[in-house]
């Protein structure tokens, strides 16, 4: 078995962007466009699901930091009125979507992901996912005019580090995107070495307590010394809950299995 899992907005927002142009033309060419792709997954995965937002206040995350994704505008009508027709059209197809108030997309992509018994496939381009590579959670990642396949072996050598620490990393780096604030002064280089050295986040800052980091990291402690409890909230805002509910009838998620 293979499922498909998309990120919704994700997917949405790309196709909007790039035919905006044409619209005038043809107001449903975003539309058309993205249900083509959605269709010529029908002949490579035998499950394919849909994942959206909930609520951005109404996530742990905005209760744990109100700053969370605060930089993020809402959605161009015109692209909202994509979206109910989005819906629409995939509920006529039979393909499953999943929404729930207080987690995002992700959440529940991690959660499907780590409990389907066979390959899941994550679509979009958002790197949060990639903490959820393993030998059968794999991402595909659209690219202008192509799109990557990610896989657990290709993240550790692009990345330096193990799928599983890519939430660390980015504890100590931080995010604008996504408001995420990490270590002030501590960037991707330095925080992937860190974390190549003392594994998590929390190990790192048990070395800085005790003053007992490697020589060759000992320059690193004044920016860190002070700043754990800003490094583990960015961790965990940054951690995807794959223990969210979910649906576990994997029938469900068959295409095409709740049109008859």
């Amino acid at each position: 078995m293979k499922m498909i899992l998309v990120d919704g907005f994700n997917l949405l927002s790309r196709y909007y962007f790039a035919t905006e142009r044409r619209r005038g033309l043809d107001p449903e060419v975003t539309l058309k466009g993205l249900l083509r792709k959605v269709d010529s997954w029908t002949n490579e995965f035998t499950h394919i699901a849909f994942f959206w937002d909930g609520p951005r206040e109404s996530t742990h995350r905005y209760t744990l930091f109100p700053e969370y994704k605060a930089t993020r505008t809402g959605l161009p009508e015109p692209l909202f009125d994509d979206y109910i027709k989005l819906r629409a059209a995939l509920d006529a197809r039979g393909i499953f979507q999943s929404e729930l108030k207080g987690y995002e997309a992700d959440d529940l992509m991690g959660a499907v992901a780590t409990a389907f018994p066979g390959e899941s496939y994550l679509y979009s381009s958002d790197r949060d996912l990639l903490q959820l590579l393993s030998s059968n959670v794999f991402q595909i990642m659209p690219k202008k005019g192509e799109e990557q396949l990610v896989h657990e072996a290709l993240f550790e050598s692009t990345y330096g580090v193990k799928p599983t620490q890519f939430v660390d990393v980015k504890a100590l780096q931080g995010d604008s995107s996504d408001n995420i604030p990490g270590v002030r002064g501590i960037g991707p280089k330095t925080a992937t070495i860190l974390i190549q050295h003392y594994d998590t986040v929390e190990t790192l800052f048990t070395h800085v307590q005790n003053d007992s980091l490697l020589d060759p990291h000992r320059k690193f402690a004044k920016k860190l010394d002070g700043n754990e409890e800003v490094a583990l909230l960015s961790k965990k805002l940054s951690l995807i809950d794959v223990h969210a509910p979910i649906e576990t009838d994997w029938e469900a998620y068959r295409f095409g299995s709740h049109l008859f």
